[in-house]
C-alpha cells in the first residue's frame, strides 16, 4: 500500500491542508475543499491522478490549530462511513485512510 506523508507543521488554516492534501493526490484544479468532494474523489474515484490503494500519513499534527486538527478528524471520519457505504453498495472496500501522528 502507497502511503503519501503530509507534514503540517506549517499549516494554519483548513486550506492548507486542503491545498497539500489536494496536490499530494493529483486532484484537478477544479476539485473543491471539502469532506463531500474528497469523499467524491476519493472514494467513487475516477478523478485524482492517485489511486487506491494508499493511506495520507499526517505528521507533526500536534502543532496544529485546533480547528484545522478538528477538520481533519472530521474528514477522515467521513472517508470511514464513505467506504463502509462503497462496501456495503458495490461489495468492495476502497482501500483509502487518513492516519494522524503527533
Amino acid at each position: 500500500m502507497q502511503v503519501i506523508e503530509l507534514n503540517a507543521t506549517k499549516w494554519k488554516t483548513v486550506f492548507d491542508f486542503y491545498g497539500v492534501l489536494l496536490s499530494s493526490i493529483g486532484a484537478p484544479t477544479w476539485h473543491s475543499e471539502s469532506p463531500d468532494a474528497l469523499i467524491d474523489s476519493m472514494i467513487w474515484g475516477g478523478i485524482n491522478a492517485v489511486v487506491p490503494p494508499y493511506t495520507i500519513r499526517i505528521l507533526g499534527a500536534a502543532a496544529l490549530p485546533k480547528d484545522v486538527f478538528d477538520h481533519i478528524e472530521l474528514v477522515k471520519e467521513a472517508l470511514e462511513r464513505a467506504r463502509a457505504d462503497h462496501r456495503n453498495r458495490r461489495g468492495a472496500d476502497v482501500e483509502v485512510a487518513i492516519e494522524i501522528a503527533s
